[in-house]
């Protein structure tokens, strides 16, 4: 990602040292915005985001399957899910 220093607008490079985050050339200033650092996802949160993305790739597939006629939403049987 690329960023631009919040005090005086320069171009920031990524610093790799001990502390990971954002420098800026010009006036050293530092940041870990664009870094997502010092955040934290809760485990409810990210048990949720999991759940939905399982739920829409199901839903992808069902339509794959149904778009290709590989079975009718009449049949009760489905071999993929045995």
């Amino acid at each position: 990602m690329r960023c631009s220093c919040q005090i005086c607008g320069t171009y920031m490079v990524q610093s790799e040292g001990l502390e990971k985050g954002c420098v800026c050339p010009a006036c050293r200033a530092r940041c870990k915005q664009c870094l997502g650092t010092d955040s934290v996802v809760p485990r409810e949160a990210l048990s949720a985001a999991a759940l939905r993305f399982l739920e829409d790739a199901v839903e992808i597939e069902d339509a794959i399957i149904n778009e290709k006629g590989i079975m009718s939403e009449d049949d009760d049987h489905d071999p993929y899910r045995d």
